[in-house]
């Protein structure tokens, strides 16, 4: 079975899932800090400019692993997670 290495994402210390300041645009597609995204592909060794051509695999991983870590250490549910999570 294959593994994905993003599960094993690092993420940068001394920053919290706010930090990332999600947000939904009016395309409904999603905006976040693409400098956070570059620091986290930076940690990771990820080529950036190459997750910006496809940036999706890659965002949703660091969403879905700092959300997961962030409910885990008790932080409060954020509402645009929630409703991605649900499909709306």
């Amino acid at each position: 079975m294959a593994t994905d290495t993003l599960l094993t994402l690092k993420l940068p210390e001394g920053y919290t899932f706010a930090d990332l300041k999600l947000r939904r645009c009016e395309s409904d597609a999603i905006d976040l800090d693409m400098d956070l995204v570059k620091l986290i592909c930076k940690i990771n060794a990820l080529d950036f400019d190459k997750v910006l051509q496809n940036p999706g695999p890659v965002v949703t991983s660091i969403l879905t692993i700092w959300y997961k870590s962030h409910l885990a250490e008790g932080g409060q549910p954020d509402a645009l997670m929630e409703a991605l999570k649900s499909g709306r």
